[in-house]
């Protein structure tokens, strides 16, 4: 496989001027629960990473996709940059685990489930991307893609999340799992939606 040198996307910090620039805002610091404007440069940003990906995974990627709260246009998000890799097993994946180590991405704990995180994080704490390295076709990777497409198809759904989020931002007193946990309910209520239009589209 080719070396890929892995460009660190530390853009604009977070910091009380930002709203006076027009800078594209990518990385929150860790203990940070905040969310931003929606950014013009998510959406490039990311599939810089993908094409990244793209040649550290190879063949062992079936697909890769932008997803979480930053492909859904409009809306405010946390600006972190979130791709899932979409694997046959994730087992026998050591070699191109290797590989994305040595291009900048460090592993990281995944509270949620078994499947593997790796981050893009700087030395003083402020990550700018989430790689999530799954089964494809499992039920965690169309959770994934339904939602954004599900948000994405259907404006008004989107600005309910994103004036869920914005209040929780508010209430959490910079705590991710409160933050994360405050969306339960309403993610699986959404996800069922989301599940449910994805099915008919197939028909």
């Amino acid at each position: 496989m080719t070396e890929i040198k892995t460009e660190r996307l530390m853009l604009t910090p977070l910091g009380q001027d930002y709203l006076d620039k027009e800078l594209p805002i990518i990385g929150l610091k860790r203990g940070t629960v905040q969310i931003v404007p929606h950014q013009e440069a998510w959406a490039p940003a990311a599939e810089k990473i993908i094409a990244q990906l793209k040649g550290i995974f190879g063949t062992a990627a079936l697909d890769i996709q932008h997803i979480g709260s930053t492909a859904i246009a409009g809306i405010q998000a946390k600006p972190i940059l979130d791709i899932a890799v979409g694997t046959a097993s994730l087992e026998g994946l050591e070699p191109v685990l290797a590989q994305l180590e040595a291009a900048g991405f460090q592993k990281a704990h995944n509270r949620f489930s078994n499947n593997l995180l790796y981050i893009i994080q700087s030395e003083d704490n402020i990550r700018t991307c989430q790689v999530h390295i799954l089964v494809y076709d499992s039920l965690q990777w169309h959770n994934y893609v339904d939602f954004r497409d599900y948000m994405n198809a259907f404006p008004e759904k989107a600005r309910e999340y994103e004036a869920l989020k914005a209040r929780l931002a508010q209430e959490c007193g910079n705590v991710q799992t409160a933050y994360t946990d405050g969306k339960h309910d309403y993610m699986e209520r959404v996800l069922e939606e989301a599940k449910q239009w994805t099915d008919e589209k197939r028909k």
